[in-house]
This record gives structure tokens, C-alpha cells and sequence, in this order.
């Protein structure tokens, strides 16, 4: 047969019969049942807690790692825009000798034939305007580069601040 708070008659009897100790007894051990039971309630939620926090994690690890294949994509393109910018130094640098040599021509032949001459500085002029329209080309594809490199380090900094602020939430979560 049981008693109060769920003990045994014989021991509810024995307790009843120490008068004011038993009475003391009786209640330590109802409130040592009471925090065992809200121990294991605590426990439980802990554990749906902790469940919680390592998908939130898996979430956040997937969402890193895509974002690190992204930076690493945004990098390789960079490295090619880099790759065609300097080939077209070089193309450059290769249309300059040769308007050095059609230059030299030119003086070569100036005495012979003045309205040649004038047709020829004609298309040398429109030689030396597709330089300047190429270097402005090559200057504006490596600001472009510096651009996409400024965007990359501002993502960072950015995914940075939101791993800090994503530790912030879990640490008090887990208060």
C-alpha cells in the first residue's frame, strides 16, 4: 500500500511515529522526488536543445561551404580576367613596335610621295586612337579586377560578422 506523496505505507507509519523529525523526513524526501523530476525535465529539453543547435550547425557548415566554393569560383574568374589582361599588355606593347616601325618607314619615305605621307599619318593617327581606346580597354578590365577582388573581401568580412553574430545567438541559446 502507498502513502502520501507516493511512499510506502510502512514507511509513511514509521515516519508518522518520529513525530517532528518524521514530519522533517517526509518533506526532504518529497522535495528530493520534486528535483529529481524537474532534473530530468531539464534534461530533456537540454537534449531537444542540443539537437536543435547541431542542425542549426549542419545548416550553417553547408551554407559555409557553399559560400567557400563561391569565393573560390569568383577567384578563379579573377585569375583569368588577369590572364586576358595581360595578354592584352602584350598585344599592346607588340601594336606599339609596330607603329615604331611604321614610324621609321614613314621618315624613309617622306621625300618620295608628300600625299602618301598625309594618308599614312591619316591611319597612323587612327592606329594610335585604337591604342589609347585598348589601354583605356586594359585599364577599365583591371579596375573590374580590383572591383571583383573588393567584393570578395567585403563578402568575407560580411560572412564574418554573420559566424560572429550566429556564435552570439547560440551561446546565449544555450544560456
Amino acid at each position: 500500500m502507498m502513502g502520501a506523496a507516493g511512499t510506502p505505507e510502512i514507511v509513511t507509519q514509521t515516519l508518522a511515529g518520529m513525530g517532528f523529525a518524521g514530519a522533517v523526513i517526509t518533506v526532504l524526501l518529497s522535495t528530493i522526488a520534486a528535483l529529481v523530476t524537474g532534473l530530468v525535465v531539464i534534461f530533456r529539453i537540454n537534449n531537444r536543445l542540443h539537437a536543435e543547435r547541431k542542425m542549426e550547425l549542419a545548416t550553417f557548415s553547408k551554407l559555409v561551404e557553399a559560400n567557400n566554393a563561391a569565393l573560390t569560383k569568383v577567384a578563379e574568374s579573377t585569375e583569368e580576367r588577369n590572364k586576358v589582361t595581360e595578354a592584352l599588355a602584350e598585344a599592346i606593347r607588340v601594336q606599339a613596335t609596330a607603329f615604331e616601325m611604321v614610324n621609321q618607314r614613314i621618315e624613309f619615305y617622306h621625300n618620295g610621295n608628300i600625299e602618301k605621307l598625309k594618308d599614312v599619318a591619316l591611319a597612323i593617327g587612327s592606329q594610335a586612337e585604337a591604342v589609347r581606346v585598348n589601354t583605356g580597354m586594359v585599364t577599365d578590365a583591371r579596375n573590374g579586377v580590383q572591383s571583383s577582388f573588393n567584393t570578395v573581401v567585403e563578402m568575407k568580412a560580411m560572412l564574418a560578422q554573420v559566424a560572429v553574430k550566429l556564435d552570439g545567438m547560440v551561446s546565449r541559446r544555450g544560456r
